[in-house]
C-alpha cells in the first residue's frame, strides 16, 4: 500500500513538472504574411506585405465560400531593407509570422547588383522565409497585384502568384523559378536568370458583366552576369517554354501561306544544345524532339505535310526569339551557359571579348516530331 501511494505521488509530481500548451496561440492571434513585394523609388526601399486571414481561409476550406477573403497589404519605408521591414512592425498589432511567404515580387529598379545583394541577405537570413518561394519581376504597383482575387471569391493562395506550376503545366508561357533556384542562376557563370515577370489583366474575364482583373504573366526580365538585360514580352520569347522545361505544354496554330490550316498541342519536348567550335569560333545546334497531337483541323492536307509545317512552325518560334533577344545583347536558351560546362577556358576567353553568344551564333535548329491524332481523321489527306 505504501508502494502504491509512493508511486502516486512520484506521477503527480513528473506530471506538475512537465511543460503544458499554456502558452500556445490561436491562429487568428496571429497575422501571417503570404507574400513579399519589394520596390525601390527616390532613394528608398519600400517593403510590401500581403496578409490574409488564415481562419478566414480555414471556413473556406470546408464549405463553398460565401463572401472574398480581406486582403490586408502593409507597407514599410527605409533607406535599408532592414529599415524598411522594421516599418512594418511599428504598426503592426499582433505578432507577425513570415513562415508562411510562398511569393516574393521585385520591381525593375530593384533588379540591379547592390540592391540583390540586400534581398538576398534579408530573406537567407531570415529563420521563417521559406528558401522555396516563387519570385517574379513586376513593372505593376505592388499594392494592386496583391490585392488581386482569383476566381469565385477563392482565396489568394489559389492565384498564380503562390501557384504558378498547374498554369504552366496546362498551358506553358514562362517557366516559374522558386527562390533557391534563382540564386543558383543568377551567381553561376555564364547563366541567364528568366525571371518571370506578372501583371494585371482585364481583358479576358468578367463577373456579372463587370471586368474582373487577374493576374497574368506578362514577360521576363533576363539576368546575366548579375545584370538586368531588360525585359521582353510573353510574345517575344515564345520559344524559350520548348528549352525551358520538359513539362512545358501548348498549342500553335499552324499556318500555311499565312492561313490557319489546324491546331497542334506541342508537349513533353526534349531539348539538347550542342556546341560547335571551328578555331576559336562557336556557334550552337538547337535539338528538340517533342511530342504532339492535331487538335482542330480546318482544311484538307495530308499527313506529311501537317508534320512539315508543325516542324518549322516550331522552329520559327524558337529561332524568332532568339533574333528578338540578340538585338537586346540577351541569352535566351543558356547557350553561353553550355559553353561554360564544356570548356571553360574558351569561354573565358570569348566572353572576355564579347563572343560567347553574338546575333549569328544560332547556327541550326532541328525539330523532330512524334505526332499523334485524337478522333477522326477528318480533313486528313492519306
Amino acid at each position: 500500500m505504501r508502494r502504491l501511494i509512493r508511486m502516486s505521488l512520484i506521477v503527480a509530481i513528473s506530471l506538475s513538472l512537465l511543460p503544458g500548451c499554456w502558452d500556445i496561440r490561436e491562429i487568428q492571434e496571429i497575422n501571417y504574411i503570404t507574400a513579399l513585394g519589394i520596390d525601390f523609388r527616390d532613394g528608398e526601399y519600400m517593403v510590401y506585405a500581403q496578409m490574409l486571414d488564415f481562419s478566414s481561409v480555414a471556413k473556406q476550406e470546408s464549405g463553398k465560400a460565401t463572401e472574398q477573403i480581406p486582403i490586408w497589404v502593409g507597407r514599410g519605408t527605409g533607406k535599408t531593407l532592414s529599415e524598411a521591414i522594421t516599418d512594418i512592425y511599428t504598426t503592426n498589432q499582433q505578432q507577425l509570422s513570415w513562415g508562411h511567404v510562398t511569393a516574393l515580387v521585385l520591381t525593375e529598379p530593384v533588379l540591379t547588383a547592390e540592391r540583390m545583394n540586400q534581398v538576398f541577405d534579408l530573406t537567407n537570413r531570415s529563420q521563417e522565409i521559406r528558401y522555396t518561394k516563387w519570385i517574379y519581376g513586376t513593372q505593376n504597383r505592388l499594392e494592386e497585384l496583391f490585392t488581386t482575387t482569383p476566381f469565385f471569391q477563392l482565396s489568394p493562395l489559389h492565384s498564380l502568384l503562390h501557384e504558378p506550376q498547374e498554369s504552366f503545366k496546362q498551358f506553358s508561357f514562362v517557366r516559374p523559378i522558386q527562390f533557391n533556384q534563382f540564386i543558383i542562376r543568377y551567381r553561376e557563370k555564364g547563366a541567364t536568370v528568366v525571371l518571370p515577370s506578372i501583371h494585371i489583366s482585364s481583358a479576358n474575364w468578367s463577373e456579372n458583366m463587370r471586368q474582373h482583373p487577374l493576374m497574368e504573366l506578362s514577360g521576363a526580365f533576363f539576368i546575366q552576369g548579375q545584370k538586368n538585360k531588360g525585359w521582353m514580352s510573353r510574345e517575344d520569347i515564345s520559344g524559350i517554354r520548348w528549352l525551358a522545361s520538359r513539362s512545358a505544354r501548348a498549342t500553335i496554330e499552324i499556318k500555311k501561306e499565312g492561313d490557319s490550316v489546324g491546331s497542334i498541342l506541342f508537349e513533353a519536348p526534349q531539348p539538347a544544345i550542342e556546341v560547335i567550335r571551328q578555331n576559336d569560333v562557336v556557334t550552337y545546334r538547337v535539338k528538340l524532339n517533342v511530342n504532339a497531337m492535331v487538335q482542330h483541323m480546318h482544311r484538307k492536307i495530308s499527313l506529311e505535310e501537317m508534320n512539315k509545317l508543325a516542324k518549322q512552325a516550331l522552329s520559327d518560334e524558337i529561332v524568332q526569339t532568339f533574333q528578338k533577344a540578340s538585338r537586346k545583347n540577351i541569352d535566351p536558351y543558356q547557350l553561353s551557359l553550355h559553353l561554360y560546362r564544356k570548356n571553360p577556358e574558351l569561354w573565358k576567353k570569348l566572353n572576355a571579348e564579347g563572343k560567347d553568344v553574338t546575333d549569328e551564333s544560332l547556327q541550326d535548329v532541328e525539330v523532330s516530331i512524334r505526332l499523334r491524332f485524337w478522333g477522326q481523321r477528318k480533313n486528313m489527306e492519306n
